[in-house]
This record gives structure tokens, C-alpha cells and sequence, in this order.
């Protein structure tokens, strides 16, 4: 009998305690305690350590302009930090930065394909991001990377199912994020707390 954890939360599940093989559980199954999908589940296997390679620096050509998508993001979460550090002044100019950016994203051609991609390329910088940090011990920034692996990780998930199943998916539902971490709920109620973060439910604001 096999076990799989969520990579959300930590949940575990157990077939011989549960009675049924996961592989039997049907798609639409989530995870009891923050909901997450079926495919954000891993088997759990021995760990197996890894000798740590030198990771080489990127070259320049492998960079790429940010889009306005990307960069009004990036302002939007630099006027949350200014918010935390009572930095008004920059508060308000990284707000203004969000708000020209944003009115920039109709002008630009994508569909979800598009994200997806962009998805796994984030995934694999975090990944590369998480091995450094590992070589190095930055526990603080190993914590960091972690909660940026399970947020995109669960946000890729419901893009995939959103274009599967289109508006029906959420149709009826509210959308809850943790402003913290960027933890995506969908269900009537946030969760009591965040399984990413560990902020209380005051911290997960519904997406009007």
C-alpha cells in the first residue's frame, strides 16, 4: 500500500488507512483540508540523497523582456511590502506603477496556453532557485521558495482545470487568496488558516 501527500498542505494519504488505492479515487476527489485537486498529490518514496552540482549562471540570452502582465504583478506586491513597512510614499508610487501597467495588459495577445507556459517556466526557475539555497543552507530563503513552489504549483493546477472544464468550474463560487503567500481557495468559506503560510483566515480575502 502506497501513501501521496499533497505539496499544498502536507496532508498525507494513506491507502491502508483510507481503504481505497488513491489511483481509485475519482478526479474530481480534493484534498480534506485545503482543497486542492488530485494531481497536486505525490507519492511518497524513500528519500534518496543527491550530490549537489555547481549550477551554472544563465547566459544573457536567455533572458527575456517581463510582461506588462508580469511587471503590474511585481508592482502590485511591492506596494503590499511598502503597505507592511507603513512606507507610504512608496506605497503610493509602486501603486501608480501597478495601475499604468495594468491598463497595458489588453493590449497584449495570450490565451491560457500562454500562461501555462509561463507557469512551468516559473516552476523551473524555483526549482533552480530552491537547489542554490539548499547548497548555501539559506533556510530563509528556502522557506520563502517553498511557499512560491506550492502557490504556483496550485495556481497552474486550477488554470489547467479552468480550461478544461471552462467558466463551470467556478461558476456559483467564491475565490479566496491568502494575501500573504498567494494561496488560491475556491469553496463558500476561506479556510480557518492558510496551509501554505499559517496566517489566520483574516489574511484570505475573497477576489471580488
Amino acid at each position: 500500500m502506497k501513501k501521496y501527500r499533497c505539496i499544498i498542505c502536507g496532508y498525507i494519504y494513506d491507502e491502508e488507512k483510507e481503504g481505497v488505492k488513491f489511483s481509485d479515487l475519482p478526479d474530481d476527489w480534493k484534498c480534506p483540508l485545503c482543497g486542492s485537486s488530485k494531481d497536486l498529490f505525490e507519492e511518497i518514496k524513500e528519500e534518496v540523497k543527491i550530490n549537489t552540482t555547481e549550477i551554472e549562471d544563465n547566459n544573457e540570452e536567455d533572458l527575456r523582456s517581463l510582461t506588462n502582465s508580469e511587471i503590474a504583478y511585481i508592482c502590485s506586491n511591492l506596494k503590499k511590502s511598502c503597505d507592511k513597512q507603513y512606507l507610504e510614499e512608496e506605497s503610493n508610487l509602486f501603486n501608480e506603477l501597478y495601475i499604468y501597467f495594468k491598463s497595458k495588459i489588453n493590449n497584449e495577445d495570450g490565451n491560457l496556453d500562454d500562461i501555462i507556459s509561463l507557469y512551468k517556466d516559473d516552476l523551473t526557475m524555483l526549482n533552480n532557485a530552491m537547489d542554490i539555497s539548499s547548497k548555501y543552507n539559506d533556510r530563509g530563503a528556502k522557506r520563502v521558495i517553498n511557499w512560491a513552489l506550492k502557490s504556483t504549483n496550485l495556481v497552474n493546477s486550477i488554470i489547467k482545470t479552468y480550461k478544461e472544464k471552462g467558466m463551470s468550474y467556478i461558476k456559483n463560487s467564491k475565490i479566496w487568496v491568502c494575501d500573504i503567500c498567494g494561496f488560491i481557495y475556491i469553496g463558500e468559506t476561506p479556510l480557518t488558516m492558510c496551509p501554505i503560510c499559517k496566517v489566520p483566515s483574516i489574511k484570505i480575502l475573497e477576489v471580488e
